[in-house]
């Protein structure tokens, strides 16, 4: 009779340790993720999309990016500056839903 002994015990302490309130507090720790960092970066304008920026841009030392031109999507809700090609900016970029999106822009005068 030891056998239903320790398996009842065992069930016992399974519940107490993986209670629902401390799944709900470990649910709610694992989706605060912290905030994407944000990388600041100078570049020219090549080209003008509704929904994307191409540039050329300096060097990202911090994602190793060397000095490029390529397409950047503009985040949700990003209210852009009058902007020409050719325009310098300095612009910020984040990680947002596995593409890097500019999140901030201001053209250089």
């Amino acid at each position: 009779m030891k056998f239903p002994l320790s398996t009842a015990l065992l069930g016992a302490l399974l519940v107490f340790v993986f209670s629902p309130a401390q799944a709900a507090d470990s649910a709610f720790a694992v989706n605060q993720a912290a905030p994407a960092p944000v990388y600041h970066v100078k570049g020219v304008i090549k080209s003008i999309s509704p929904h994307a920026l191409t540039l050329s841009h300096d060097a990202v030392p911090e994602l190793q990016w060397p000095p490029m031109t390529m397409p950047f999507a503009l985040a949700k809700n990003l209210v852009l500056p009058a902007l020409s090609v050719n325009d310098p900016v300095d612009f910020d970029v984040s990680l947002i839903d596995g593409r890097y999106d500019i999140i901030a822009l201001t053209v250089r005068h």
